[in-house]
């Protein structure tokens, strides 16, 4: 399960295999319990495109989220104008130097905000355009959004045509990943590519939920 800081002095792809492997040995304590939640992959129809960051996916009753954006760069170089692309005006980037397990040093741009709806859809076409930038460039992004209650993953799931690829579920912790075509970044755990991971935890409406983009690397 994805539970607990993941240690930064890690390369960035054994940090995403080693969190992936965590939340994989759960997978089976979790499967018949949901299953009696989660609608067959079948289930899942095409329906008009909806942005699939929380506030504005239909799911969610709060107005605010909390983001979280990295940037990392593993060669150790920030390509020119990444500074200056921000997904607002007034965002900060904070710059840290990593060693990593293979002796290089890599590089993260870290920003944190409240949004509510209006900023949400902008930090989703900012995020769009970095993507493919970062993809070209060798650099990786993660986005996580937390908002504080319980979801319907199952309805958020349909609500963005996600297919559920991997669950878990201990205590009143559920973890689910799946795969979005819209999301310009994944990885793979096992046999199955991913880019959204849900984790909810609490009773009823009462809780936490985090969605992350493709993976969570920080900690819930």
């Amino acid at each position: 399960m994805l539970i607990g800081r993941v240690e930064l002095k890690q390369s960035l792809y054994r940090k995403i295999m080693t969190v992936i492997a965590c939340s994989l040995c759960f997978g089976s304590l979790g499967v018949y319990a949901i299953q009696v939640r989660m609608p067959s992959v079948n289930t899942y129809k095409s329906s008009p495109s909806v942005e699939p960051l929380l506030l504005n996916s239909g799911v969610v009753q709060t107005k605010k989220a909390e983001v979280n954006v990295i940037l990392w760069f593993e060669d150790g170089k920030i390509p020119l104008g990444i500074w200056t692309n921000k997904p607002m005006s007034d965002w900060i980037w904070n710059y840290k130097e990593l060693q990593t397990g293979s002796g290089k040093v890599a590089v993260t741009l870290s920003g944190h905000r409240q949004v509510d709806n209006i900023e949400e859809s902008n930090l989703y076409t900012w995020y769009t355009v970095m993507a493919r930038q970062l993809s070209e460039t060798g650099g990786r992004i993660f986005l996580d959004e937390r908002v504080p209650q319980i979801i319907d993953i199952s309805a958020y799931l349909s609500q963005t045509n996600a297919l559920p690829a991997q669950w878990a579920l201990v205590g009143n912790l559920l973890s689910i990943a799946a795969y979005q075509n819209n999301l310009k970044t994944s990885v793979v755990a096992g046999n199955d590519r991913i880019n959204v991971q849900l984790l909810s935890r609490g009773q009823n409406t009462e809780g936490q939920t985090v969605l992350a983009i493709p993976v969570l690397l920080e900690e819930f």
